[in-house]
C-alpha cells in the first residue's frame, strides 16, 4: 500500500474519506469545512454510529462522496491499539465496496504509525495461488493522509518509511506461513534465507549447514526429528552486522523453530485441522521476516538468527516414542511424544547459540497447546531465566506498542519435576498439567549459557478467524515485537 501524506484541509478530489471518531465526541475533521458534517453528526446522534473502537460505518453525502467513519473507542483510552484499529477497519469496509483509495483525517496527535500498519495489515491476502483473484474487496492501494497544516510533513514521512519496513517483514513473514508445506519446506527456507542475504547490501550473512554438516556436529535432536520425512533437514544461520561506523557491541541471538509440516510423527496428529500445521514454522517466519526488515536498517545491534527447520513426517526412519536422542549439548532426551518434536530442536539450536556469547537469547516458537488454553489468542507466553528476567518488561512494553502482546509465566524450580526421566536426563513432554512451562524447563536446560527468553507463540502465530487488522490463518507474530524491542537495546 502506498501511503502518503498532505498538510492541507482540501479534501475535494477524494471520493472515498475516512474519518476517526471517539465513543463520546464527533469525528475528528480537523480545520475542513464539510458540507456533510451536519449529516454524519445526525447519524452519531440517532445511534447508528457508537464510535466504538474498530467500528466502521459508511455514509453517502449529497455529492455522492463516500464518507467511512470509524471508531476509535474511548476518548481517554486511545492508544496505539485504538489507531490500529480504526484503521484497519475502515480499510476493509471501503476495500469490500471496490474502492482502490481513500483520503484519512488525522489530528496533529495521532500515532501514524500504527495507523499505517492497521491500514497496510488489514489489506494482507494471500492468493498468489489463485488462477481467478478476486476483483472486489482486496484492499486499498492508496491512501492519503491529512493533517491539519502546520503539521511536520518531513518527520510524519520519515516515520512511514521505516513502518513500510517493519510492515513489509511482517507481510512476508505471514507469506511464507500462508504458503502451503508442499512449497515451504526446509529447503524453501534455507533459500528464503539466501534471498535476504544477497538483497541486504552486505548487512546479512548467511550459512545453510546441510545434514552432512549437522552429523558432523552432532545435531543429532535436530536431525532426529526430520529422520522420517524425504525432505532434508537444515539449520540456518543468520549473522546481521549494520552500516556502522562502530561494529555494535551487544549481540543478541534469535532462535525460530521452523517445523514446516507437523503430522506429530509417529505421534500422530489427528485430522480435524491439521492443515494448520502448515504454521508450526511461526518462530522461523518471524526470525525470516525480522531479517528481511533489518537487512535494509541500520540498528545499533548485532543479531544473530538461528532456524533449525525440519519436516516431522511417520516415516520409516522416523524417531519413536521411547527413544532416547543425546543432543549436542550431551544431555540425553527421552522422548515420550513425537509430537513435541519443537522443543527438541529448538534444543541443538540453543546450545549452538553459545558460540556468540550473546548478551540475550530469545526464542520463538509454536511450541505448546497448553499456552493457548492459559492465555488464548491475546498475547504470547513468555519464560526466562534468572538472568534473561530483567528484558522481559522491555519486550513488555515493545509488545503493547505494536500490539503484539507478551505475558511472563512462572518458571518455579518444581515444573522442572516434570520432564524429569527415568532412564535419561530429561524426557520431552511433562503432561497435560503445566505443559507450557515444562517445555519452558526442558529449552532452559539448553539456554542456561546467556540471558535467556522463550516466547511461545501458538496462540498468537495464527489465528482461527480475523481480528482487527491480523488475517485468519498466520499473522507474522513477533516481527514488529522484536524490531521495536532491538531499536531500544543497549
Amino acid at each position: 500500500m502506498k501511503i502518503n501524506v498532505l498538510a492541507s484541509d482540501v479534501h475535494t478530489d477524494f471520493e472515498n474519506i475516512i474519518v476517526m471518531a471517539t465513543a463520546d465526541g464527533e469525528p475528528e475533521f480537523g480545520e475542513c469545512a464539510i458540507a456533510d458534517k451536519p449529516l454524519m453528526l445526525r447519524v452519531i446522534e440517532m445511534g447508528d454510529f457508537s464510535g466504538k473502537r474498530g467500528s466502521c460505518l459508511l455514509v453517502y453525502g449529497e455529492d455522492g462522496r463516500r464518507w467511512a467513519m470509524t471508531g476509535l473507542g474511548a476518548a481517554d483510552k486511545i492508544n496505539g491499539r485504538a489507531w490500529r484499529a480504526a484503521a484497519a477497519a475502515a480499510q476493509k469496509k471501503l476495500a469490500a465496496t471496490g474502492a482502490i483509495s481513500a483520503a484519512l483525517i488525522l489530528p496533529l496527535d495521532a500515532d501514524v504509525a500504527e495507523v499505517a500498519a492497521g491500514l497496510t495489515l488489514s489489506g494482507y491476502k494471500y492468493d498468489d495461488l489463485i488462477s481467478k483473484k478476486a476483483a472486489q474487496g482486496k484492499h486499498l492501494e492508496e491512501v492519503t493522509l491529512l493533517l491539519p497544516e502546520g503539521a511536520d510533513i518531513a518527520s510524519i514521512e520519515e516515520t512511514l518509511s521505516l513502518s513500510a519496513i517493519h510492515l513489509a517483514g511482517t507481510q512476508r513473514a505471514r507469506d511464507l506461513m500462508y504458503a502451503p508445506g508442499n512449497i515451504v519446506n526446509p529447503d524453501y527456507l534455507a533459500a528464503e534465507s539466501m534471498r535476504i542475504a544477497a538483497k541486504s547490501e552486505g548487512r546479512v550473512k548467511t550459512t545453510v549447514m546441510n545434514e552432512a554438516a549437522l552429523a558432523e556436529g552432532k545435531f543429532d535432536a535436530l536431525l532426529a526429528v526430520g529422520r522420517g520425512s524425504v525432505n532434508d533437514s537444515h539449520l540456518v544461520i543468520m549473522e546481521y552486522t549494520p552500516h556502522l561506523e562502530e561494529i555494535p557491541e551487544k549481540t543478541v541471538v534469535l532462535v525460530g523453530k521452523g517445523v514446516t509440516f507437523d503430522t506429530g510423527g509417529i505421534s500422530l496428529k489427528p485430522v480435524a485441522l491439521m492443515e494448520e500445521m502448515k504454521y508450526d514454522m511461526g518462530g522461523a517466519a518471524a526470525v525470516l521476516g525480522l531479517f528481511h526488515a533489518l537487512s535494509k536498517l541500520d540498528l545499533p545491534v548485532r543479531v544473530i538468527g538461528l532456524v533449525p527447520t525440519v519436516e516431522n513426517m511417520p516415516g520409516s526412519q522416523a524417531y519413536r516414542p521411547g527413544d532416547v536422542i543425546v543432543s549436542r549439548s550431551g544431555l540425553s532426551i527421552e522422548v515420550i511424544s513425537t509430537d513435541a518434536e519443537g522443543r527438541v530442536i529448538m534444543a541443538d539450536a540453543l546450545d549452538y547459540a553459545s558460540k556468540w556469547e550473546p548478551d540475550l537469547l530469545i526464542d520463538l516458537a509454536t511450541l505448546t497447546g497448553a499456552t493457548v488454553v492459559g492465555l488464548g489468542h491475546e498475547c504470547a507466553g513468555m519464560m526466562s531465566n534468572e538472568k534473561g528476567a530483567a528484558f522481559e518488561e522491555a519486550l513488555k512494553v515493545a509488545g503493547e506498542k505494536v500490539g503484539e502482546r507478551v505475558w511472563s509465566l512462572p518458571m518455579f524450580e518444581e515444573y522442572g519435576e516434570l520432564i524429569k526421566s527415568d532412564v535419561a536426563d530429561m524426557k520431552n513432554s511433562g503432561g497435560r498439567y503445566g505443559g507450557g512451562i515444562a517445555a519452558g524447563k526442558f529449552l532452559q536446560r539448553f539456554a542456561d549459557h546467556a540471558p535467556w527468553i522463550h516466547l511461545d507463540i501458538a496462540g498468537t502465530a495464527y489465528l482461527g478467524k480475523e481480528r482487527e487488522h491480523n488475517p485468519k490463518g498466520g499473522n507474522g507474530f513477533g516481527v514488529r515485537l522484536l524490531l521495536e524491542f532491538l531499536e531500544n537495546f543497549n
